[in-house]
């Protein structure tokens, strides 16, 4: 395929519609159903051993959805041949990425150009069982974006990145059970101690650049911070309201009842003041037992 013909096709692939989501051009690909909304399948260069792949990886990934109700419009996932292709349609420079999500689309680098572990690509059927591993943990964390976009809704006077990325990549990182992959409470807390002056929520945007682990921990750990304390119910209440509020602190606000800066202060304290240890046992005294008495002599 030449440059120039690639570059058509990408074009036609990722154009984008008056709302912002990914309207492919080009004859529809292969359809996956699932029970939480419809998948489609579309290759800038079809192959079948990718699409065998995402037939079996995508609705095994699509099951941790039902946990937000669903998609409710169809997710088209396109897959490129390259890192390069993938810049190129998401227009932005990350090396390193292997997917992007949109409201309607995950445009994902073919995973059969992914790096193995050592040792497994001479090994094929492990190779095959890592690559599905992975494959499905990362539309995991993808399709859990398209969700959020899909019930935030969209408005084209919006700015980018209108959710925060602690409660974006936070809510796609714990659907995704990511939390092994990022640095614990104990570590954020020592490192918060040695920043005294970083709000790991309000600067994770700007961390993530500098200190990606720390800023997809931080998130992890926010969001689940926010689930233990309010639940499901208003995590769907904040992106539901963001249709109808002018942005992301006033539907927070509506839905937690208190504003995303105390939630901030209020997880800084659980980390500082270690809040995440468990309490130690209650320690139940032990009675001692009655000596027997010696038999009283006739």
């Amino acid at each position: 395929m030449t440059g120039r013909w690639r570059s058509g096709v990408l074009a036609a692939l990722f154009s984008v519609g008056p709302l912002g989501c990914a309207t492919p051009r080009t004859t529809a690909g292969e359809v996956v159903v699932t029970d939480v909304g419809t998948i489609r399948l579309e290759f800038v260069e079809w192959n079948e051993a990718t699409a065998e792949l995402l037939r079996s990886a995508a609705p095994e990934a699509a099951k941790v959805l039902s946990r937000w109700g669903g998609l409710r419009e169809p997710v088209t996932i396109t897959v490129v041949n390259s890192q390069w292709e993938l810049q190129e349609a998401v227009d932005r420079k990350l090396p390193g990425i292997s997917a992007w999500a949109r409201r309607n689309q995950v445009v994902l680098w073919d995973p059969r150009w992914w790096p193995l572990p050592p040792g497994a690509a001479d090994h094929p059927p492990l190779a095959a069982q890592v690559r599905k591993a992975q494959v499905t943990d990362l539309l995991r964390h993808e399709l859990t974006h398209s969700l959020m976009f899909q019930r935030a809704g969209a408005s084209p006077s919006d700015p980018r990145n209108r959710i925060p990325f602690w409660f974006r990549e936070g809510m796609a990182t714990v659907t995704a059970d990511e939390g092994a992959q990022w640095p614990p409470p104990e570590a954020l807390s020592q490192w918060l101690g040695e920043h005294p002056g970083v709000d790991l929520l309000g600067d994770a945007r700007e961390l993530a650049r500098t200190d990606p682990n720390i800023a997809y921990g931080a998130a992890y750990h926010g969001f689940e911070f926010l689930v233990r304390r309010y639940g499901d119910a208003t995590v769907l209440q904040i992106l539901d309201r963001m249709r109808v509020r002018e942005g992301f602190p006033d539907a927070f606000q509506d839905a937690v009842g208190i504003s995303v800066e105390s939630l901030a202060r209020d997880f800084r304290r659980y980390l500082l003041w270690r809040g995440f240890v468990p309490a130690p046992a209650a320690v139940t005294p032990v009675q001692p037992r009655p000596r027997p008495r010696a038999p009283v002599p006739p």
